[in-house]
């Protein structure tokens, strides 16, 4: 497929499509990560070459501690809180509404990661609609897949699109250099107290280089915990939950594991090692999710190399 600008080689036959998985010669290309760069630059998430972006390592080395099993115990709290106003909030709902799930699993995930990592609330729950930062982080995603498939025409006939692309991403960044400076500014004591993420890039110090984390680098990597964390996880439970309302065998063992071990007891960061039945539902719903229901749609692969495939010339 030829258009302006782009050629498109489609593979639909078995055959083709497993040589194209070949990650050595056909590595996955997301275009749309190079247009998230515009928020989050070289974030964890969105750096192309750790040799010559130096803080994607050092940020990297600096957060690795603190996803230790001590600082998942301290972010229990704030998970559990959450989690509680979601289940407040089905429970008004009472048995005939309905639920969109997918929906109040993404304010879940959104939430649990604002509060867990940076102690900010998105208050998602008690909204009629969303915080501007989580309007604007959707409408810049929408975007960001949509920038690289532009036609090769003047920049003008764009220059809407880009207006909104490019606001959106100062009230991103407007917003993550508010929780900045607002955690900047607490004293000493209120600094010491504190066990999150952002404490640790504010804090930490790489132990290759000898460095700290740059104000800009904190700032793209709250963005970027905000963005790539939230998704994958609310994907996984919604598709748990659904799998487990499909099965009721499988429904039923899970509220036997439940209250076998909290019984009528609050739910406790000690009672999480001890449901392997539910560990395992979560961790298998994404992969069971592939083989249950229709394939992914595509998968964007680019040449590493000038190679050839039978009968298909593909170009670097």
């Amino acid at each position: 497929m030829k258009f302006p600008g782009h050629t498109f080689i489609v593979a639909t036959d078995y055959e083709t499509c497993a040589e194209f998985c070949d990650e050595k010669r056909f590595p996955k290309t997301i275009f749309a990560l190079r247009e998230m760069r515009h928020a989050m630059h070289d974030g964890l998430f969105t750096a192309i070459d750790g040799e010559t972006e130096p803080n994607w390592g050092i940020a990297h080395r600096v957060l690795v501690p603190a996803f230790g099993p001590a600082s998942l115990r301290n972010m229990y709290e704030g998970m559990y809180d959450m989690t509680s106003q979601l289940a407040m909030k089905w429970a008004r709902f009472g048995k005939n509404s309905p639920i969109t799930v997918a929906d109040d699993m993404t304010r879940l995930t959104l939430d649990v990661i604002a509060l867990c990592s940076m102690d900010f609330r998105f208050n998602s729950y008690y909204r009629t609609g969303t915080h501007p930062f989580v309007e604007a982080m959707s409408e810049f995603l929408v975007e960001s897949g949509d920038r690289f498939r532009r036609l090769p025409v003047p920049a003008w006939f764009y220059r809407k699109a880009d207006r909104k692309f490019f606001g959106n991403v100062d009230v991103m960044r407007n917003t993550a250099s508010e929780i900045l400076q607002e955690r900047k500014n607490e004293t000493s004591e209120q600094l010491s107290k504190r066990k999150d993420l952002l404490s640790a890039m504010l804090n930490g110090v790489d132990p290759k280089t000898g460095q700290k984390m740059t104000e800009e680098s904190i700032l793209d990597n709250l963005i970027t915990f905000l963005i790539a964390g939230h998704e994958t996880t609310a994907g996984t439970l919604s598709f748990a939950m659904y799998h487990i309302m499909k099965n009721p065998e499988i429904y039923r063992k899970v509220r036997e594991e439940v209250d076998r071990v909290c019984g009528q007891e609050t739910i406790r960061f000690e009672h999480l090692s001890k449901l392997p039945y539910i560990n395992a539902v979560s961790c298998t719903a994404p992969k069971d999710h592939l083989f249950l229901v229709d394939d992914i749609e595509d998968s964007q692969r680019n040449p590493a190399s000038d190679t050839t495939t039978p009968g298909i010339q593909c170009c670097a």
